[in-house]
């Protein structure tokens, strides 16, 4: 009876192991002798404590899923991606998912965790908070102010594409929320030379300037109407002006020098 109750046990630990497939993220521990930050990171006592609370990981991974929302399988597929969106656009990028900002704003917590780990000096951070009464999530970007990531991920293209896949994280879509997320990002880096946006599916599209078209139209109907007034309000002076000089009765028309024509 004993050894049926074991493996009932096995069948039921092994049973929900494969159902909750969901991958760990490699972390890292940081110490006084080895706080695990980039070169360039200066540490003295004003982010000391903000770098030992901050966690370690390996930028080669992409994606770090420590509120477990994502599968293995998902994983793998979003890393795929990411892999080769900064393979062609040499721009790091680090989605994150978290419960836990470690004491931090979720501002803080993801310029802490792109800037104290060993990222591209070009890159974006991507954080998805889930520990709050409604999901709170945040996109950032790194590197030169001039340089190319700041060029192409404006503020505004920034809050478009956090709007549209907000949606399906507050739906509990996560993979495709962060699907989403990249095939954005890299629509914005391949189509940067000119304006445009997200459109409602989620497509980054030539942006259409109506109130311009729709403010130019006006204008230029504007500027039609008046010169029309005016050449037909001229028509008019002339219809007049003729009318005063024709005689009705004799159909003749009247000069100043009541003379049509010289005698020669």
């Amino acid at each position: 009876m004993k050894s049926i109750k074991i493996i009932v046990c096995f069948l039921v630990s092994f049973f929900f192991f494969n159902l909750n497939c969901n991958a760990s993220v490699n972390s890292y521990t940081r110490t006084d002798d080895n706080l695990l930050v980039p070169k360039d990171v200066v540490v003295d006592s004003s982010n000391i404590d903000a770098i030992r609370r901050t966690p370690a990981v390996s930028s080669s991974e992409k994606i770090y899923d420590y509120a477990d929302l994502l599968t293995e399988d998902e994983e793998k597929k979003i890393y795929s991606k990411l892999y080769e969106y900064t393979k062609d656009s040499n721009i790091d990028v680090a989605v994150i998912t978290t419960n836990d900002l470690f004491g931090f704003s979720i501002v803080e917590y993801a310029n802490n965790f792109y800037d104290y780990n060993d990222f591209m000096n070009d890159g974006i951070v991507f954080v998805m908070y889930m520990a709050g009464s409604e999901p709170e999530i945040y996109m950032g970007n790194s590197g030169d102010h001039s340089g190319k990531v700041f060029e192409i991920y404006t503020d505004v293209r920034i809050n478009q594409i956090l709007e549209y896949v907000y949606k399906d994280i507050a739906g509990g879509n996560y993979y495709k929320a962060i699907d989403d997320y990249i095939k954005i990002l890299d629509g914005f880096y391949r189509m940067n030379d000119g304006n445009y946006k997200v459109d409602k599916k989620g497509k980054v599209v030539k942006n259409i300037p109506w109130i311009e078209i729709v403010v130019l139209s006006v204008t230029l109907t504007f500027i039609i109407v008046v010169i029309l007034f005016y050449k037909l309000n001229g028509k008019k002076n002339v219809i007049i002006n003729l009318e005063k000089n024709i005689n009705t009765s004799t159909l003749m028309v009247r000069t100043d020098s009541d003379k049509l024509f010289d005698n020669n």
